[in-house]
């Protein structure tokens, strides 16, 4: 004969642990996920600084990317801003790591870089690192590497051709 508790006993002993146990447990919870955002909110953004924009002439589209598999086909964060000034800065939020930039003048506003029928870019280009490349942009040449405490990252826009 086994010797069980009795359901009497047992079935008010665990309602009483689950009352007791959940909202400590969800207090914790919540105090995990506050803290985490908090400190991501704390932190400076991840400024680049681009120069050598050509005013009035279109948009300035700036990419992070984290993965090289996604290198120049799906950027991890995406800016676009006004082209208004020869100097401008984009500002991210985003976790310290490295990301590889790239930077393009969409000077006709059509939501993509013009190249030529070799594939060179006919509007303004720029990479993290200020990295010039011959031939296709390479992810790795492109990474910098940001934490809290960097400065801000400047990038030239230069043309191809």
């Amino acid at each position: 004969m086994h010797r069980y508790l009795p359901t009497k006993v047992f079935i008010p002993a665990i309602n009483f642990m689950l009352r007791c146990m959940t909202p400590i447990f969800l207090s914790g919870f919540l105090a995990l996920m506050l803290s985490a955002a908090r400190s991501t909110l704390q932190q400076p953004p991840l400024l680049i600084e681009i120069t050598n924009v050509q005013p009035n002439r279109g948009k300035i589209v700036v990419e992070l990317y984290k993965d090289k598999a996604d290198w120049l086909k799906t950027p991890f964060r995406k800016l676009t801003l006004p082209a208004d000034k020869s100097t401008k800065t984009a500002s991210f939020t985003v976790p310290p790591g490295q990301y590889a930039v790239s930077i393009y003048q969409d000077k006709n506003e059509n939501g993509t870089l013009d190249q030529n029928f070799l594939n060179i870019p006919k509007e303004p280009i720029g990479f993290g690192n200020n990295y010039r490349p011959f031939g296709k942009p390479k992810f790795e040449s492109s990474v910098i590497r940001y934490n809290p405490s960097s400065k801000p990252e400047a990038i030239n826009l230069f043309e191809a051709l």
